[in-house]
């Protein structure tokens, strides 16, 4: 279940952006915040995971910020993590950009 209210946020739609077949990305907006919201593969698994991108232009978003997409845009009965790959791995587009991953337990 998602949060019914928006919460000031502004759903700019897909905007074009690369996905894959079958899955959208959706771009939201509120005050200085930009966040995309996407169903992604995860690691060596088949699995998606819902992934946050969130970012403003001359800064890093701040905690309550991060927290108010989070809550407003993803599901709530799932739980998210700021993850930190290996740094061979690590890609960041925006330099002011923070990313949460939906954090499941996988059987090894």
């Amino acid at each position: 279940m998602y949060s019914t209210k928006l919460n000031g946020w502004r759903d700019m739609g897909p905007r074009g952006l690369p996905t894959l077949p079958g899955h959208s990305v959706r771009y939201y907006q509120k005050g200085p915040c930009h966040a995309f919201i996407a169903r992604e593969p995860f690691g060596k698994s088949d699995a998606l995971l819902w992934h946050l991108s969130i970012s403003c232009k001359d800064r890093y978003p701040g905690w309550n910020e991060i927290k108010d997409a989070r809550y407003t845009l993803l599901p709530l009965g799932l739980t998210f993590a700021m993850l930190l790959p290996p740094s061979g791995e690590y890609v960041n587009i925006h330099p002011n950009c923070f990313h949460l991953w939906e954090a499941r337990e996988f059987e090894v």
